[in-house]
């Protein structure tokens, strides 16, 4: 079964549905009072712990003490991270407080977008095989939602990992190298701004995540702060490579930036993504040729584990990108397709089941819709399920409700 990073606290669910109705994939129902979480519809995206008024829906997390399992510690953070904290141009203090709290060596994840940037200038300027638009890879949840529903449009997603993941095989390889250590001895972390990061995209696929223990940064930055307010430290400043494209790219998905010369996108909020996925399968999108997607309004900014307004956090990545260069040396970071781990072969995952027996699929989808013209199609959520046509899905399907669970049908019963 697929692991998911939600966990619903029954002790503290009322079964008010508000949840459903937040939910862009109609992943949740209701029963017994109590939300319940479908796992095949489930993209991570963290709409419903925005949502929930009772605060009952909540996400798996690492404890930060794990990084004391390992000799050396690596940490890949999201620039997101650095625009947290109201004194961000001071943010070589929160690079030097990760050393602080016992991390060997760190990048950000705008060291992956460095490195990922040439390559997919490669793709769209490569025109044979054209897949346009191609799709970035840095969202878990836009992926997992391509993966469960678009299955006509994985050819267009770029077949590499995300630039956080870059960016970690990139810190592992070049540490590992360098200073002739056991990678048995090197653990890798991550501090992430929502909880799509916190489970690997390809899990069902035999894709392992390569990072060894992730955390939140909501948790970091308590902890970060608990340090700061309680503890007198003697702060040394931390180089910190990168451009101002790698920064605004790997923090908001400023993609224009770098590719001027191709048509590229933005999109940003899970039901801005859903529209215009929606419209690209049905061939209304055209001239097109790099979309970058984000489930989170403003992009990983608007992470549901980012403490600060995501437009605020927006603006203060921009003034701490405005300190950096345009270009740095290509000897800065070594990693391409050879030397690190960058391929992932990405495969469509479909939520409806019996896909290899296609007659009992066409009888299973014709049974749901006989079932939905009975009802009343006032997507009420009453029933426990998010829309009349999930409900008959879950008779079909899950069979743990039947059409006399509708109240409305009860109601109007003569």
């Amino acid at each position: 079964m697929t692991e998911h990073s939600l966990i619903i606290d029954e002790n503290k669910c009322n079964g008010c549905t508000i949840c459903l109705r937040a939910c862009p994939t109609q992943a949740l129902i209701v029963r017994k009072g109590k939300a319940k979480l479908i796992n095949d519809r489930c993209i991570d995206c963290g709409e419903c712990i925005r949502a929930c008024p009772e605060k009952a829906i909540k996400s798996k997390r690492d404890n930060i003490e794990i990084i004391h399992d390992y000799t050396y510690k690596l940490l890949v953070y999201s620039p997101v991270i650095l625009a947290q904290f109201k004194d961000f141009h001071s943010y070589e203090k929160v690079l030097y407080l990760f050393k602080h709290m016992g991390f060997d060596a760190m990048v950000g994840v705008d060291t992956g977008g460095y490195i990922a940037a040439d390559i997919i200038r490669g793709f769209l300027k490569n025109k044979q095989n054209d897949q346009r638009p191609y799709i970035a890879t840095n969202c878990p949840a836009v992926c997992r939602l391509i993966q469960s529903k678009y299955s006509g449009l994985i050819e267009h997603v770029l077949p590499m990992y995300s630039i956080s993941d870059i960016a970690g095989e990139y810190l592992k390889h070049s540490f590992i190298s360098n200073n002739k250590v056991n990678p048995e001895d090197v653990g890798l972390f991550y501090i992430s701004p929502c909880p799509a990061k916190l489970i690997p995209t390809n899990q069902e696929k035999g894709c392992h995540n390569i990072f060894d223990g992730i955390f939140s940064m909501g948790d970091i930055y308590n902890f970060l702060m608990n340090i700061m307010e309680n503890e007198d430290i003697q702060f040394t400043k931390q180089e910190m490579i990168t451009t101002k494209f790698a920064l605004r790219w790997s923090s908001f998905g400023d993609v224009e930036h770098k590719f001027k010369d191709f048509t590229t996108l933005r999109i940003d909020g899970i039901r801005n993504v859903i529209r215009f996925l929606d419209r690209l399968e049905n061939g209304i999108i055209e001239d097109v040729d790099f979309v970058d997607m984000y489930a989170c309004d403003n992009g990983c900014v608007g992470g549901v584990f980012a403490k600060e307004d995501p437009h605020i956090a927006e603006y203060r990545i921009k003034r701490i990108a405005d300190t950096f260069p345009e270009k740095i040396s290509k000897k800065m970071f070594p990693c391409d397709v050879d030397t690190c781990d960058i391929k992932m072969k990405f495969e469509y995952n479909p939520k409806i089941p019996n896909k290899e027996d296609m007659k009992l699929a066409i009888q299973t989808i014709a049974e749901i819709e006989a079932l939905y013209e009975k009802l009343p199609k006032l997507d009420c959520a009453a029933c426990g399920s998010a829309t009349c046509y999930n409900f008959a899905e879950d008779i079909v399907l899950r069979k743990d409700v039947t059409i006399d669970d509708c109240p409305i049908l009860k109601t109007s019963a003569p």
